[in-house]
């Protein structure tokens, strides 16, 4: 995989259902980076409300990604920001010496940011850290 450049997207604006160029949610984001790195996720939903958001980010994590134990380079991780559904996702990025502890996301309301890990609400948040494997 190559290096992820990303710091063009950085500041971009949040609008549900977006795939860029000017514009993201949080899947549109990660399709894009992904794209980025030479990765294919699936791109088959855009989400009009959160239980929407749920139901898609579930259904793809559970048919196309693995469970890591720990975070990878350009693994995606999720979270509850609206316990008990799953409704957020972010791109992990490694860091020059390929340590992974930041992410790359946007929320409703926010711009495209990257966080740590261990971000004193996100981390409370995470729902889990997926490597993508393909279609099943």
């Amino acid at each position: 995989m190559s290096k992820l450049n990303y710091y063009d997207l950085l500041g971009k604006p949040f609008r549900l259902g977006a795939r860029g160029p000017d514009y993201y949610d949080c899947w549109g984001l990660c399709l894009e980076l992904g794209r980025r790195v030479g990765i294919s996720f699936p791109a088959d939903f855009t989400p009009s409300e959160t239980s929407d958001q749920d139901m898609a980010i579930c259904n793809i994590r559970d048919r196309d990604f693995t469970r890591l134990e720990k975070p990878e380079p350009y693994a995606i991780v999720t979270f509850k920001m609206n316990p008990p559904l799953v409704d957020h996702c972010g791109f992990i990025i490694p860091d020059d010496r390929g340590k992974c502890t930041h992410f790359i996301h946007i929320m409703r309301d926010h711009h495209v940011v990257v966080l740590r890990l261990d971000h004193r609400v996100m981390a409370r948040k995470l729902e889990g850290i997926y490597k993508y494997h393909g279609r099943s």
